[in-house]
């Protein structure tokens, strides 16, 4: 069944509640002036707060909320999103609001010549308003660097939280990407590329937002080994590898 023209987003949130309101409001006047039919999914990914209380004031302006009783991952409930989503253009994008809306109109325009378009900020032309710790930065390109160098995926900034893709991709895609972590955003260009899904980067202007929960010195290991996951399980040696590891390093680490 052909998906219907517009766009659906995709906003991931864990404990959101000084956050999600100024966001959606954000996000929502500017895809008002788009004059497309839209979609804001907030997915609930396990929250102990009142972010669902919040989002609930905006369900009469085109936002739904998808309630997962226990916490997933950031990747985890990205997916799960992006499978309810209506759509032909979909996309996710943070809770913090990194990504400004008017960001959003341009990365649509850019699926019209591509499969998936990844917001970036590490191209020439992009804008870094106010730029992360300098311990975040480094680790941040340091991890790209294998990411390029172990997946060969040509692509410069796998992590910022704001992509895009085309329906017909996305189908393909989505079932195949097993990481609930923050390395999932990997996993998924990386079988976008798999399936021969055009992928091209956009510069943008972001903002590093100060209340950021990530934390960066747990991540670091877990992301690794992910990436090392997802070169495994998409190798010949996959095969040899027990599923009941899978499954345990997959219930280890997908929350983060």
């Amino acid at each position: 069944m052909e998906a219907e023209h517009g766009i659906s987003i995709v906003i991931p949130a864990w404990n959101e509640q000084d956050r999600i309101e100024p966001t959606l409001d954000r996000y929502l006047q500017h895809l008002v002036k788009l004059g497309l039919p839209y979609e804001i999914i907030v997915v609930l990914d396990g929250v102990q707060d009142g972010t669902e209380q919040h989002v609930d004031r905006f369900a009469d302006r085109g936002v739904r909320k998808l309630v997962l009783p226990r916490k997933l991952g950031k990747g985890g409930a990205v997916v799960a999103g992006l499978r309810s989503a209506r759509y032909a253009y979909l996309g996710y994008v943070d809770a913090d609001g990194a990504v400004p809306p008017q960001e959003l109109a341009k990365m649509v325009d850019f699926l019209k010549r591509c499969d998936c378009v990844v917001a970036s900020r590490w191209l020439k032309e992009s804008r870094v308003l106010r730029q992360e710790p300098l311990f975040n930065v480094v680790a941040g390109r340091a991890y790209n660097f294998l990411v390029r160098s172990v997946l060969l995926l040509p692509v410069r900034d796998t992590q910022c939280g704001a992509k895009f893709l085309r329906r017909e991709i996305a189908d393909r895609v989505l079932k195949a990407v097993g990481i609930t972590n923050r390395a999932f955003e990997v996993s998924l260009l990386y079988h976008v590329r798999k399936n021969g899904g055009a992928i091209v980067e956009m510069p943008i202007e972001w903002t590093h937002d100060g209340r950021s929960r990530m934390p960066i010195g747990k991540a670091i290991p877990i992301m690794f080994l992910s990436l090392i996951g997802v070169r495994l399980m998409n190798s010949p040696l996959q095969k040899y590898i027990p599923m009941r590891v899978v499954k345990t390093l997959a219930a280890k680490w997908g929350t983060l």
